[in-house]
């Protein structure tokens, strides 16, 4: 083994976080080569740096998060282990954390009842990458579990705007092969501009559109705002018919 795994564990745990994402990376790439090398028993190794790879999905620093989670995605597949530790990461009070396990299960296709609310939660997170991420997640599972369209329903009802609006622009991608437009057309008096401007988007993405609905968006011309007036005039249009 050319590789030391108290040093990696110690670097993980390091307050550098320059410190931290060596290790992660390194940590990664140590696991291929014990894979390449043709390791059959991971049982000690996996509980050697599994719980500093869990805490990792936690870290602060976005690519120590993405480099655990990919060894943690790598050991889920010699080890029986990881998975619960991955769901007990979602069930936990860091939503951090826990947008980090979801993070690994989305990428593998996999869902649970935990990943809802994890997915919810980063749909309306400060920060834009984490929600455009946790929608296209969303959007994905979305077409083998419909636990995932039900999820961004329910960030469609969140106290928070940016969960509102991801979600609207989420749902009307989803409109493909789910029946969501009542959804969206619930929030068309949303108090937030951004968010009806967002639901007049995602029902512009569906394939049709109700003649109540096109006559709602039409409404929408009249609106508060110039914004939402300017959005709503332009998918008016494309709908033909009454002007």
């Amino acid at each position: 083994m050319g590789y030391d795994v108290e040093a990696l564990l110690q670097g993980l745990a390091s307050p550098e976080a320059g410190d931290r994402l060596k290790a992660a990376y390194d940590l990664e790439a140590a696991l291929q080569e014990e894979l390449e090398q043709g390791r059959a028993d991971w049982a000690d190794l996996v509980a050697a740096v599994l719980p500093a790879l869990i805490a990792g999905l936690g870290d602060s620093h976005k690519g120590v998060q993405v480099h655990t989670g990919n060894c943690v995605e790598f050991l889920s597949y010699q080890s029986p282990e990881v998975l619960p530790a991955l769901r007990e990461a979602l069930r936990g009070a860091d939503r951090w954390q826990a947008w980090g396990a979801a993070l690994v299960g989305a990428r593998m296709g996999l869902w649970c009842e935990e990943m809802g609310p994890a997915l919810r939660d980063a749909m309306g997170a400060a920060d834009r990458d984490v929600r455009w991420a946790a929608a296209g997640f969303c959007l994905q599972l979305g077409r083998k579990y419909t636990e995932a369209v039900d999820t961004v329903r329910a960030a469609l009802a969140s106290e928070n705007p940016l969960a509102r609006k991801m979600a609207a622009y989420c749902l009307g991608a989803m409109g493909q092969y789910a029946q969501v437009e009542a959804d969206l057309a619930a929030r068309l008096d949303d108090p937030e501009r951004d968010v009806r401007r967002a639901v007049i988007l995602g029902i512009d993405k569906l394939p049709q559109v109700s003649g109540a609905v096109q006559e709602r968006v039409r409404a929408m011309r009249s609106d508060s705002d110039a914004y939402v007036r300017r959005t709503a005039a332009a998918v008016a249009a494309k709908f033909g018919g009454i002007a």
